[in-house]
């Protein structure tokens, strides 16, 4: 569908790899904590950045706050490079490091 972000209306550069901050994730339009469900109707594209500024907060919300970020220049660059890092597996899957 290669669509915008929904919460910022700008282009999604689906090549971008996590953790990107503007790379692809899907959103639950009404959080999974707030009573949402995992369905299609209930979700969006978003940016990595402009998802983790929604949180659990309501789409109208969310579209504000990150509008007003971008307008301050509180966004992060487009053409920033992010390193992952080592990836580790979680002691919660019993893989240590």
């Amino acid at each position: 569908m290669r669509a915008d972000c929904y919460i910022c209306h700008r282009p999604i550069d689906y090549e971008l790899k996590a953790p990107h901050p503007y790379s692809f994730v899907v959103d639950e339009t009404i959080a999974l904590a707030r009573g949402g469900t995992l369905t299609h109707d209930n979700s969006g594209p978003a940016h990595r950045w402009c998802n983790a500024i929604k949180g659990t907060h309501s789409l109208a919300w969310a579209r504000e706050r990150v509008a007003q970020l971008i307008t301050q220049g509180k966004a992060p660059q487009r053409a920033a490079q992010v390193s992952a890092g080592p990836i580790r597996c979680s002691d919660w899957f019993g893989g240590g490091e």
